[in-house]
């Protein structure tokens, strides 16, 4: 697993962005290592539990399929699913 030093080293490597654009882009990438961190410690964590913490943060479908290791139609259906049960 990367860690918090990696990837905002990363970030800032990667991305010649304005201050608040560096910002929002750390955080994203820091919410998404606290979900990863939370699913290695959840035995009976689920595709769709997943999708809709890694929705929160933001996250495409594209990239969320790739934490998950699942693909991005899997995502949209689950994302799908998840909006309709709320209603």
């Amino acid at each position: 697993m990367l860690s918090i030093t990696r990837v905002i080293y990363l970030t800032i490597k990667n991305n010649c962005m304005d201050n608040t654009n560096l910002l929002e882009s750390i955080s994203k990438r820091l919410g998404v290592l606290i979900a990863l961190h939370i699913n290695d410690h959840s035995e009976n964590f689920s595709i769709a539990e997943g999708v809709e913490l890694l929705t929160r943060f933001g996250l495409s479908p594209t990239e969320i399929a790739e934490i998950l290791n699942t693909s991005t139609n899997t995502v949209n259906v689950t994302r799908t699913r998840l909006k309709k049960n709320k209603k």
